[in-house]
């Protein structure tokens, strides 16, 4: 990987613990838990849409208030769509993430987009076969050209699955192709695999380019079952962390010598509660890092 991307991830004593929250309805919650866990948590993730300028300003205002560390999840960087990108949408996300002062852009392998409506709560997976890695990469180097700081892709939610092919290593793949980062939303593998009737860990995550992984999230998980043999897990980000996540955590996190963000993703929560994730994941991180 080019150095200067690299450089842009800071040096290892940025890495911490991350929150979120819904950026429209729950600003107090999060000053309320910025308040309470102080320096448990060193990140904030803001998610929002590219022309909400008025909430990036309210957030990094906020972020230097409470010396958290900016992270930026537009929610509508269309990284897999088959729309050509609006050049006012990746201009608004270039500005957000200026005036955030974000070190990289976090967004799903997903399409965000279609038709110009933001997708938001209905989000199309990317399909997992070998021809999604050419067309991704190519938006996503694209995306970063314009954006002007790194783009971290994040493997999305499967409620359906198209194709045969680990997500990891197709994101290992997009990601060399384009030079960008990545980010592992660990119950979002650990849900695709179980649908899958995999292992949690695979011989082949050894072959995944983890000096790319900067960042990794988690959340609740919801599993439902439809006859003997059909499983759909859904994220729950106002649900606690389930044993089996946390677990898969432990085995991959540490492979990632250049993690800097562990997100607890908690929209939805009461303050108490989140405040209460956040020290737990701040509790579990001596086992994440890497000396």
């Amino acid at each position: 990987m080019a150095q200067t991307t690299l450089d842009r991830i800071g040096p290892p004593d940025t890495r911490g613990i991350c929150y979120s929250c819904d950026a429209v309805a729950d600003y107090d919650i999060a000053v309320e838990v910025a308040r309470s866990v102080g320096d448990a948590a060193k990140w904030y993730s803001v998610g929002i849409l590219n022309d909400d300028q008025d909430l990036a300003a309210r957030f990094a205002t906020f972020c230097t208030e409470y010396k958290l560390l900016p992270l930026f999840h537009p929610i509508d960087l269309d990284l897999c769509g088959t729309d050509p990108y609006d050049p006012r949408v990746l201009t608004g996300i270039r500005d957000r993430a200026a005036e955030l002062g974000t070190p990289w852009v976090n967004a799903d392998l997903a399409m965000w987009c279609r038709g110009g409506e933001a997708l938001l709560d209905s989000l199309v997976p990317m399909p997992l076969v070998p021809e999604s890695i050419r067309w991704a990469a190519d938006r996503v180097k694209h995306a970063q050209d314009v954006l002007q700081v790194p783009i971290t892709i994040e493997n999305a939610p499967y409620p359906f699955i198209i194709g045969d092919e680990d997500i990891l290593q197709l994101m290992t793949q997009i990601a060399k192709r384009a030079d960008c980062l990545m980010t592992v939303d660990v119950g979002h593998l650990y849900g695709l695999r179980r649908q899958r009737h995999q292992s949690a860990v695979l011989a082949s995550d050894a072959d995944v380019d983890w000096d790319r992984v900067v960042e990794a999230h988690m959340s609740g998980t919801f599993v439902r079952h439809f006859g003997r043999d059909t499983v759909v897990v859904d994220d729950k980000h106002d649900w606690t962390v389930a044993d089996e996540v946390w677990q898969l955590a432990l085995d991959l996190l540490p492979r990632a010598g250049n993690l800097r963000a562990v997100m607890a993703e908690a929209e939805g929560m009461a303050a108490a509660e989140l405040a209460a994730s956040v020290h737990r994941f701040q509790k579990a991180s001596t086992q994440w890092w890497q000396s």
